[in-house]
């Protein structure tokens, strides 16, 4: 059978894993930063903040996924789907680098959801 390039992959994944870790930085800077003394402007911000906030969560789960996906690599488990124990196919791999399952388990769940 065909192989994902694991060296790639990883290199890959480490990538945005640095990425995503500066991202991530820049938001609980801009979140730790110093608010306006003017009540308007102070509501600004906090709407600032609140996007943010949810910047940061996805930013953290996006990370956390990340590195699963170089744990898989690590531990041979990178191309086999977590739900049905199939092969993922190599372009959704390269689509979706960090994903787990495959596209079938993941149009069974988009389906049911």
């Amino acid at each position: 059978g065909w192989s994902v390039d694991m060296k790639a992959a990883e290199k890959q994944l480490q990538d945005m894993l640095a990425e995503g870790e500066q991202r991530l930085k820049d938001i609980e800077q801009r979140l730790r930063g110093s608010h306006s003394a003017s009540f308007s402007e102070q509501a600004v911000e906090r709407e600032g903040d609140e996007v943010d906030e949810r910047l940061e969560e996805s930013v953290t789960r996006e990370i956390a996924l990340i590195r699963f996906a170089l744990e898989r690599i690590s531990s041979g488990e990178y191309q086999t789907c977590s739900s049905c124990g199939e092969e993922i196919n190599e372009a959704r791999l390269e689509a979706l680098p960090y994903t787990t399952i495959c596209i079938n388990c993941a149009e069974k769940g988009s389906a049911s959801a």
